[in-house]
C-alpha cells in the first residue's frame, strides 16, 4: 500500500521598512505539527460487487464430460426389440397380451406379462408408438425400452466316456433281462457298469446272447475268467471278449461274435 503525505508550511513573513502600510491582521498561527493526509492504492470491492460475481458464477451450468466409450456402453444397454411393459393387470396373461403387440409385428417372446420381444427394430418402434400411455382393460399401460435379455453360455453336458473294456456273454435264459446279467456279475464283485440283453423282433424275444461292460481291462480279464461256464438261471454261461460296445456294432459283428461264443 503506497501512502502520500502532504504537510502544510506557513508562508514567511513580509518585512517593509521605512513605509508604514497598514495591513489586515495576519491569520492565525498554524498548529504545532503539520497536518498529514493519507491516501491507499488498494482497489476494494464493494459487497453488492462481491454478491453479483458469485452469484454469476454459480449460475453457470455444469458440463459433465461424458466419453464416446461411455456413450456406446449405454446405448448398448438398451434392446432395440425388447420392451417393458408395466402396469399390466393381474388378471392376464401371456395369450392376452399377445394379440394387442401382434397388431404391430411378429412377437418373439412374452417374459411373465413384463417383457415383449418384437422380430425387428421397426415393429417394436411401432408397438411402442401406438401402445405407450393406451388403455387396456381399464389400465394405462406403460412402455418403457428394455435391456436386452442376458443369455447364459450354454454348457452342454459333457458325454461319459463309454466302457471300452467288454465282455460277450452267450447262452443266457430268455427270461433274464438286463438288470438281471447285470447283477450276476456284480454279486460276485466285477463291477459291471452296463449290461444289455439282445433281443430278436417278430416276436420280440431274447436272443440269448448279451454284453457286459468294465472300466478297466484288468476287470474285464478277470470277470472273463471267473464267470466263464457259470452257472445263471440254471444254465452255464460262455463269455468271450468284445472290441466294442453293442450301440455301436452292426449286425454282422453281433453274429460274429456270437460264433466266436459257441
Amino acid at each position: 500500500m503506497a501512502a502520500f503525505r502532504l504537510v502544510y508550511f506557513p508562508p514567511a513573513a513580509s518585512h517593509f521598512s521605512h513605509t508604514h502600510i497598514f495591513l489586515p491582521s495576519p491569520p492565525p498561527p498554524p498548529p504545532p505539527n503539520p497536518c498529514l493526509i493519507s491516501f491507499s492504492t488498494k482497489p476494494c470491492r464493494s459487497n453488492l460487487q462481491l454478491f453479483l460475481v458469485r452469484a454469476q458464477i454459480e449460475s453457470q451450468p455444469t458440463v459433465q464430460s461424458e466419453s464416446a466409450e461411455e456413450k456406446v456402453v449405454e446405448e448398448e444397454e438398451v434392446s432395440k426389440t425388447r420392451l417393458l411393459v408395466q402396469n399390466v393387470p393381474w388378471t392376464c396373461t401371456a395369450d392376452d397380451i399377445r394379440p394387442l403387440f401382434e397388431k404391430y409385428g411378429s412377437v418373439v417372446d412374452i417374459e411373465g406379462l413384463v417383457f415383449v420381444t418384437m422380430a425387428s427394430p421397426e415393429e417394436a418402434a411401432a408397438a411402442f408408438e401406438n401402445i405407450e400411455s393406451s388403455e387396456f382393460e381399464g389400465r394405462i399401460l406403460k412402455l418403457n425400452w428394455a435391456k436386452p435379455k442376458k443369455t447364459k453360455p450354454s454348457t452342454l453336458p459333457q458325454p461319459k466316456p463309454m466302457p471300452v473294456h467288454n465282455l460277450f456273454v452267450a447262452n443266457l435264459p430268455f427270461q433274464a433281462g438286463a438288470k438281471d446279467l447285470k447283477d450276476f456279475f456284480n454279486d460276485d464283485n466285477a463291477n459291471v457298469v452296463s449290461a444289455e440283453i439282445i433281443y430278436n423282433d417278430n416276436p420280440r424275444r431274447s436272443a440269448g446272447y448279451g454284453f457286459v461292460s468294465f472300466n478297466t481291462k484288468a476287470e474285464a480279464d478277470a470277470a472273463l475268467v471267473a464267470f466263464q461256464g457259470k452257472e445263471f438261471m440254471g444254465r452255464p454261461v460262455r463269455v468271450a471278449r468284445s472290441k466294442r460296445f453293442l450301440r455301436q456294432e452292426t449286425k454282422a459283428t453281433i453274429e460274429s461274435e456270437s460264433a466266436k461264443a459257441t
